[in-house]
């Protein structure tokens, strides 16, 4: 560390020693600043209007018995990259060991209540400054003519009206560890700094963060930032934050913030933790940021959204990433769009406010491991269409899906299974009324090739051991391969697409099918797959005595009164003549 001796003017060194006591300056630069080199050489900085600065900096440490002073001007020599790296890195260090920190208000006219000036000072409005205000103990503010007019902790009450900054903070009660990083990001939010990058290089020190600095990255700094704080720290309150105007406009965004101004919003937002073994784990990948053990939620859409049908089975994605200290004490939530096997967009919407009572409706998914994108720039709506390539949706009229094999593949907000691999087998297991009984069913899909698909329907009472092998694996991602299927069932490799049904002595067939059907994503239109399923009752038409015997569509035709309203539920069926035998199995084309 460099220091100017404040009786003599000139630099010495203490990298090895031991540091003395020492007082440290906080301002605002104006435009004739004295540099390291300017030190160097007399004739160049005794010229210069900050040099005024300097000595009146050194004038006050030797009237507080402080041998030596730091001053950012020019105690770094900012021509070494070295070292400009690690005054930034050690600089909130350095201010937190300074005996007492003076702030010099330049634009602060004496007399002017110390609460009125310094809320519209210059300094407040600074990048830099924030860790000048948090990170000493002892603070003095001076005028324009170098009085003193404030003091922190004796100030603190009006220091954190301006700033926002907990007064226990200031009062050094608390550590700015302790809160939230969306609370810390926030403090920083309304400041400016001259170089973007330094939107996040004046943020190391309170967010206990080390990096090398790359001046010309623009913006990346700051997603440097957060990257950095996700390998350190578990903290999801790094994705509380608002999209700006832009982001809203184009619909979607990517998890991480563009700037500290997205987390103005956060000064009360806490770490939500469900339970004190709660312990979320984030991993950066080229996919984008992976998330383990975390609570994960599907939300039942509002029935003031837009209906369709079965929509009472689709659900909105919601992530948990904060709660509210005050207020309503609401948990926070970012919502979500699934675009593909595990891998999520961030909707560019508000944070979504949820009440205790919502909450306890939450639904926790059954993904063991998402993604979330982190840079959105290439996805436009056609990069996007193509995740949903030859996908299959599930949306019929009075069932309901139970659950779903792999979940990494299914989109609840759609109801829709995207494009599996060849290897693995997807599955449904769906209840509805057969007969006035409520009655369970598994379907089960696997393509052969990419322009074929074989699909199979088992009555989940016949088949408890295999829908329990199907539905209850959970090692890893949920995953089904057709070939340990059939070494373990081999019952299931003699179904097909159609199953026979007996309720209350009725007999019903239930047949399972994927026509081609129009699928709407984006406001654009893609063709897909619809899985549907057709119940046909099994029962003698006209005369008693006719030879042979025809299918009725279930629900047509003379029915029980008890079952009338049910039976009328289900759609009405064409074809009125199916064979009672088992036809043979046909692949169906995509």
């Amino acid at each position: 560390m460099r220091l100017i001796n404040a009786n003599t003017l000139r630099f010495e060194e203490f990298f090895e020693k031991p540091l003395p006591p020492y007082l440290i300056l906080s301002h605002t630069w104006g435009e004739d600043e004295v540099t390291f080199r300017d030190m160097q050489q007399p004739h160049l900085h005794l010229g210069k209007s900050g040099y005024a600065k300097i000595t009146q900096t050194c004038r006050l440490a030797r009237s507080k018995a402080i041998d030596y002073v730091w001053i950012d001007t020019c105690c770094i020599d900012k021509t070494s990259s070295a070292e400009l790296t690690e005054s930034i890195n050690s600089m909130f260090q350095w201010y937190q060991r300074a005996v007492v920190c003076v702030v010099h208000l330049a634009d602060m006219e004496s007399g002017v209540d110390f609460g009125t000036g310094v809320q519209f000072s210059r300094w407040i409005t600074r990048g830099w400054t924030l860790q000048e205000l948090i990170a000493p103990k002892r603070v003095e503010f001076y005028d324009s003519k170098w009085k003193l007019c404030g003091q922190k902790p004796r100030d603190s009450d009006v220091l954190s009206a301006a700033t926002k900054i907990p007064e226990d903070l200031l009062l050094g009660n608390h550590r700015s560890s302790e809160y939230s990083v969306a609370q810390r990001l926030s403090w920083a939010s309304s400041r400016t700094t001259t170089r973007v990058e330094d939107e996040a290089y004046c943020l190391f020190g309170i967010l206990e963060v080390n990096m090398p600095l790359i001046y010309g990255e623009g913006k990346m700094a700051f997603r440097r930032l957060q990257e950095e704080l996700i390998k350190r720290s578990n903290d999801i309150t790094i994705f509380a934050w608002q999209p700006t105007r832009e982001e809203v406009q184009e619909g979607h965004c990517g998890v991480l913030a563009a700037s500290p101004q997205a987390f103005a919003l956060c000064e009360h937002v806490c770490v939500w933790r469900p339970s004190t073994s709660h312990n979320p784990q984030f991993v950066l990948t080229n996919r984008g940021i992976q998330l383990q053990d975390i609570f994960f939620h599907r939300m039942p859409l509002k029935s003031d959204q837009p209906a369709g049908a079965n929509e009472s089975l689709k659900r909105e994605y919601v992530f948990m990433v904060g709660f509210l200290s005050r207020g309503s004490g609401a948990y926070l939530g970012i919502q979500l769009r699934k675009i593909g096997e595990s891998l999520f967009l961030r909707k560019s919407r508000p944070l979504k406010m949820i009440s205790g009572t919502e909450n306890k409706s939450l639904l926790k998914t059954d993904i063991a491991t998402c993604h979330f994108v982190t840079d959105t720039r290439p996805l436009d709506n056609d990069t996007l269409l193509a995740f949903r390539k030859r996908c299959t949706e599930v949306s019929i009229p009075e069932w309901s899906m139970k659950h779903t094999i792999p979940s990494g593949y299914w989109d609840d907000q759609d109801m829709i299974q995207f494009h599996l691999p060849t290897y693995l087998v997807g599955a449904f297991l769906l209840e509805g009324d057969v007969g006035g009984k409520r009655t369970r069913f598994t379907v089960l899909y696997r393509r052969e090739g990419e322009d074929q698909v074989r699909i199979y329907i088992l009555e989940t009472a016949k088949h408890t051991a295999a829908t329990a092998y199907i539905f209850r694996r959970r090692a890893p991602g949920d995953m089904l391969h057709w070939e340990d299927l059939g070494l373990d069932h081999p019952q299931v490799l003699e179904a097909s697409n159609q199953t026979q049904v007996v309720i209350d002595r009725r007999q019903f067939t239930v047949t399972a099918s994927l026509p081609s059907k129009a699928l709407d994503f984006f406001g654009r239109t893609k063709i897909g797959r619809s899985l549907q399923l057709e119940v046909v009752e099994n029962r003698p038409k006209g005369d008693q005595g006719a030879k042979g015997r025809e299918l009725v569509p279930y629900g047509q035709g003379r029915t029980n009164r008890r079952h009338r309203s049910t039976d009328e539920s289900f759609p009405r069926i064409a074809n009125t003549s199916l064979p009672r035998s088992r036809p043979g199995f046909q692949s169906i084309p995509l």
